[in-house]
């Protein structure tokens, strides 16, 4: 199964600032209660925020509040899952960020990763209670809910987790923000191939490889999907699109159709 990706995490993050039209929080806004169910069925719940909450999506106009959270528990290691900050575990410290800033992207991302680890199990120690990614997701969808990455984000969770029409309803959240994101675009377009509609995806995909978009894996999937419907008619866009190969050039006509005449 080809998975949902964040091609480049720098440009996604680029691409939020420009929702102008997002109602956005440059200060804190007192407490952001938790909302939603884990994958269990259980109520997500969790402590109040010691510092925030703030807006990602306006950080640019935070860079100091930012700069705080992120020194002392965002670094590399926390990051990439390698070790704790502050806490023996990573998720220790990227909750403390995501309670500071509930949408920040990247520490929502490692979250997720985190969540995949070994799942449906959650492994945090037994005497930390910390929220699951997909409850700091929903919340982090109350606190902003005009910013796109965020429901991008929670439709990969959902897709990884193989709930794919519940990321497919994501992804159109995520799409009628900003239409024009095309790692948005690229995501849901596997999840419309992996739900059999490949109409749709295709028209998705013209859309995606129409840009720069570095990953050809969507256009292989399709294809194979079509293949797997129509075998008699297997040919992929890669094989139409092919140019024919030369002959040899020490070889003559009649040896290429020797029954020629």
């Amino acid at each position: 199964m080809l998975r949902p990706v964040l091609v480049s995490i720098a440009a996604t993050f680029v691409a939020s600032l420009t929702l102008v039209s997002a109602p956005t929080h440059a200060v804190p806004v007192g407490t952001t209660p938790f909302v939603g169910e884990d994958f269990q069925g259980r109520p997500c719940h969790g402590r109040k925020e010691n510092y925030g909450p703030f807006d990602y999506l306006e950080r640019a106009a935070l860079p100091g509040e930012l700069n705080v959270v992120e020194k002392h528990h965002f670094n590399s290691d926390v990051e990439h899952l390698i070790r704790g900050q502050t806490s023996p575990t990573p998720m220790g410290d990227i909750s403390y960020t995501l309670y500071a800033w509930p949408n920040h992207h990247r520490a929502l991302y490692s979250a997720i990763r985190f969540r995949l680890r070994g799942y449906p199990e959650y492994r945090i120690p037994k005497n930390r209670k910390i929220p699951t990614a997909e409850c700091f997701l929903q919340r982090a969808i109350q606190f902003s809910p005009r910013d796109a990455t965020t429901y991008m984000l929670y439709g990969i969770l959902l897709q990884r987790t193989k709930q794919p029409e519940k990321a497919l309803q994501q992804y159109r959240l995520a799409h009628n923000i900003n239409p024009k994101d095309t790692q948005i675009i690229y995501n849901m377009a596997l999840v419309l191939v992996e739900l059999g509609e490949l109409d749709e995806a295709q028209k998705l995909a013209d859309q995606v490889y129409a840009t720069d978009f570095p990953l050809k894996g969507l256009q292989k999937r399709l294809d194979q999907a079509r293949a797997a419907q129509n075998p008699d008619s297997a040919a992929t866009t890669e094989e139409k699109q092919a140019k024919p190969k030369a002959p040899p050039a020490n070889k003559k006509i009649k040896d290429l159709f020797p029954n020629s005449q």
